[in-house]
C-alpha cells in the first residue's frame, strides 16, 4: 500500500467553520475560519506546515460558502433562544422597598437580572431623593448618608 495523500475540507461545528483534515480515520481541526474567508497569507501558511496534504482552494472556497448558511442558522437560533430567556426572566417582579425611617432598602434576594439591579438602583436613587428633599423638622437630617443594606423580606 502506497502513501497517501490527505485532503483538506470544511466541516462545522457549533456555528462556527473548520478547515479539517483527515488524520488515521479521524477529522483534525488545523484552522478556525472567521469571517468565511482563508486570506493568502493563511494558504501559504498551511501549504508549509502540511505539505503532504492536498489543498484544493476553489473546492474548500465553494464548501465554505455553503457552510455559511448552515453556520448562521445555528447561530441565529441560539441568540433568538437566549433573547427569550432573558425576556422571560427580566418579566419576574423583583419588589423592593425603602423604609424611611432606618434608612433601609428590603429586597427580596439578591438581584440576578439587570432589570433586578435596575430596579434596585431606582429604590435606592428614590431613597436619596426622599432624603435630599425632607424638611429640616423630620426624624431623618439632611445630612445623614443613606445607608443601603440589602435584607431578606417576607412581602
Amino acid at each position: 500500500m502506497g502513501n497517501q495523500q490527505g485532503t483538506a475540507f470544511i466541516t462545522t461545528r457549533k456555528g462556527f467553520c473548520y478547515l479539517t483534515i483527515k488524520c488515521s480515520r479521524k477529522n483534525a481541526h488545523i484552522m478556525r475560519i472567521r469571517q468565511y474567508t482563508i486570506d493568502a497569507e493563511d494558504k501559504r501558511h498551511m501549504r508549509r506546515l502540511y505539505p503532504n496534504i492536498v489543498f484544493d482552494w476553489k473546492k474548500i472556497t465553494r464548501q465554505l460558502a455553503e457552510k455559511r448558511e448552515v453556520c448562521r442558522d445555528y447561530r441565529s437560533r441560539r441568540i433568538e433562544a437566549a433573547a427569550e430567556r432573558r425576556k422571560a426572566d427580566s418579566g419576574k417582579p423583583f419588589p423592593v422597598v425603602y423604609d424611611p425611617l432606618t434608612r433601609t432598602v428590603y429586597a427580596n434576594g439578591v438581584p440576578s437580572t439587570a432589570a433586578g439591579v435596575g430596579m434596585l438602583l431606582d429604590a435606592v436613587l428614590h431613597a436619596d431623593h426622599a432624603l435630599n428633599d425632607t424638611p429640616s423638622s423630620s426624624p431623618v437630617d439632611k445630612d445623614d448618608k443613606l445607608r443601603l443594606s440589602i435584607k431578606p423580606s417576607n412581602f
